[in-house]
């Protein structure tokens, strides 16, 4: 039997020392803790500004339909809302709403 296991490994051409699945892996370059906190702290207020310029692109639409159908308006696009979170109703609506 041992010569069945030494001639199968001698003469085995598949078998070799780099296919070994006991290669170290490859090193890759994290980046520094800083850059992660950083990039954390872009995602987080990009998210926030996106919840906040929804809430206001909602509120908004909503509102002038109820308060001031009367008054000519055109929305902004909900990128416009996204960029700076506010309302964009006009003054006249807005003084009517209380």
């Amino acid at each position: 039997m041992y010569w069945f296991l030494l001639s199968f490994l001698t003469f085995s051409p598949a078998m070799s020392l780099s296919d070994t699945s006991e290669s170290p892996p490859a090193e890759k370059e994290e980046p520094a803790p800083s850059d992660n906190i950083q990039n954390c702290q872009r995602a987080s207020k990009e998210l926030k500004n996106s919840v906040a310029g929804l809430e206001f692109y909602l509120q908004d639409k909503k509102d002038y339909k109820i308060f001031c159908p009367y008054i000519k308006w055109k929305q902004p696009k909900l990128e416009v809302y996204k960029d700076k979170p506010k309302s964009y109703l006009p003054k006249d609506c807005k003084s009517e709403k209380i």
